[in-house]
């Protein structure tokens, strides 16, 4: 079984999340890429403490509370993984759940635009502007339900949109 209620087993889940996360900051905070790796271990070891830092006791030095868009970016992008895969899978239905897996997982890369350089730009999936819509909505709502305010909870789901249309 997958992570998040999908087909999708967790190890792509992880990768795919990942995937997306850093697309997302590359557009909606570039400047945070240089430490985008060291940021996703933390917040795959402890998503918790990496969403709210200042739950931490360590000092962040000089009083300054750092606020990074990444960690947001990973657990939106594990939520979006996981809505996606059940939008992508509502749309299978008819497909055996076990073959559907590898189908579901290699849609859901599709929609992303995350395949290989192997796959060609017409293997693309594209979702439809309700569906487009309700993504962006899904991901604005996970954002706030993070604790984001609105400006960077748009930000987010419109780096997702950005993402989708590339």
């Amino acid at each position: 079984m997958g992570e998040l209620g999908t087909d999708i087993p967790m190890g792509e889940t992880r990768d795919v999340s990942t995937e997306l996360a850093r697309l997302m900051i590359e557009r909606a905070a570039p400047d945070e890429l240089l430490t985008f790796d060291e940021v996703a271990d933390e917040y795959y070891a402890d998503p918790e403490s990496t969403l709210n830092p200042a739950q931490n006791d360590e000092a962040v030095g000089f009083g300054l509370e750092l606020a990074l868009l990444a960690p947001f970016a990973l657990a939106v992008a594990q939520f979006i993984i996981s809505f996606l895969g059940d939008l992508l899978r509502d749309v299978a239905k008819d497909a055996v759940k076990d073959a559907a897996k590898p189908a579901v997982t290699g849609a859901v890369r599709r929609v992303l635009r995350l395949g290989s350089q192997q796959d060609s730009a017409s293997a693309a999936i594209e979702l439809t502007a309700e569906q487009r819509d309700r993504v962006f909505a899904a991901a604005k709502e996970q954002s706030k339900r993070l604790g984001l305010d609105e400006t960077k909870a748009d930000l987010l789901g419109n780096a997702i949109l950005g993402v989708l249309s590339r």
